[in-house]
């Protein structure tokens, strides 16, 4: 049995979603449990003979506050409880659409790392077959070239834990010449060079983030969410202007990767998926099937596993 925790506070939307969402995955599946952490401002109505479980909250965190030493003595909010069930073991993944910099610091504080002075860092599926993905999608913004060494390493234990295939590193630069790049990026370049694992295929341009041999783009967090963002909006673009052509389906497929809604945080000691603030039902569903995968998958254990033995 799979147990999910999903923190409902913190997404544009409201709470309502993460219960709507809830019940078209227990619809599907018979073998997930879900537990969903909510405000006690708000009042959970289950009209379905479908199994939901609820955790009244006395605090939530807001998509504006920041991270600072308070922000952990705050134990009652919704996702410090789910985080601190999923370090206990009561769950088997976290998914939540809140603030994201909270969202890092409280995972990192309550689960801890998969490996000392490795920053966690958010990864995106971009396809999956073969399966390729970015990092790093915000968790990080300012980025010394040690942190994108190990983004690095965490996408690559990634790719070699979710499929049977190699990782092939690209670094996104402005361009494969040598010369390119600023300082810390050619620090990163020769560090990687210097490495046995994992397999690094040296400087990505932007047109390789969707094709290629490369099947993970490193990149810091500033750089990674503004490429994810763009990305979105011009696929909502083409789907608007092609809304009457029967091509649309096709030239949504080019950019819809195998599980397109959420994240994963590696490099903490827990599965944590990480939504997009502005989720509908839909898009929450997406990304609790995603963290279903993830728990099954034992991802994280994977991942730890391969860090401790490759990284030295």
């Amino acid at each position: 049995m799979i147990r999910v925790a999903i923190d409902a506070m913190g997404g544009d939307l409201g709470p309502r979603i993460a219960f709507e969402s809830a019940l078209e995955v227990l619809k599907k599946y018979d073998d997930v449990d879900i537990s969903i952490y909510h405000h006690e401002s708000y009042s959970p109505v289950n009209s379905s003979n479908l199994p939901i479980s609820t955790v009244s909250c006395s605090d939530y965190i807001l998509q504006d506050d920041i991270v600072d030493r308070a922000l952990f003595r705050r134990k009652e909010t919704t996702l410090y409880k789910a985080l601190k069930s999923l370090s206990s073991k009561g769950h088997d993944v976290v998914v939540t659409v809140g603030n994201t910099g909270v969202m890092v610091a409280l995972s990192r504080f309550i689960l801890g790392l998969v490996r000392p002075r490795l920053y966690p860092a958010l990864i995106r599926e971009l396809g999956s077959a073969p399966l390729r993905c970015l990092v790093d999608l915000g968790a990080n913004v300012h980025c010394q070239a040690t942190m994108l060494e190990g983004f690095a390493c965490l996408g690559a234990a990634y790719i070699e834990a979710c499929g049977n295939q190699i990782a092939h590193v690209g670094l996104l630069n402005v361009g494969v010449e040598s010369s390119k790049g600023s300082s810390v990026i050619r620090e990163v370049d020769r560090a990687l060079s210097r490495r046995s694992w994992p397999v690094y295929a040296g400087y990505a341009e932007g047109d390789e983030i969707f094709k290629g041999e490369k099947n993970v783009i490193v990149c810091d967090g500033m750089v990674g969410n503004a490429v994810l963002k763009a990305s979105e909006g011009l696929l909502s673009f083409i789907n608007t202007e092609l809304n009457a052509s029967h091509d649309k389906d096709i030239i949504h497929s080019l950019f819809k990767g195998g599980r397109n809604h959420g994240a994963c945080l590696v490099g903490v000691g827990g599965n944590v998926v990480k939504g997009h603030g502005g989720s509908d039902a839909i898009a929450l569903t997406g990304a609790v099937e995603y963290g279903i995968e993830m728990a099954k998958n034992n991802l994280h254990e994977k991942i730890s596993a391969k860090i401790n033995k490759e990284v030295v």
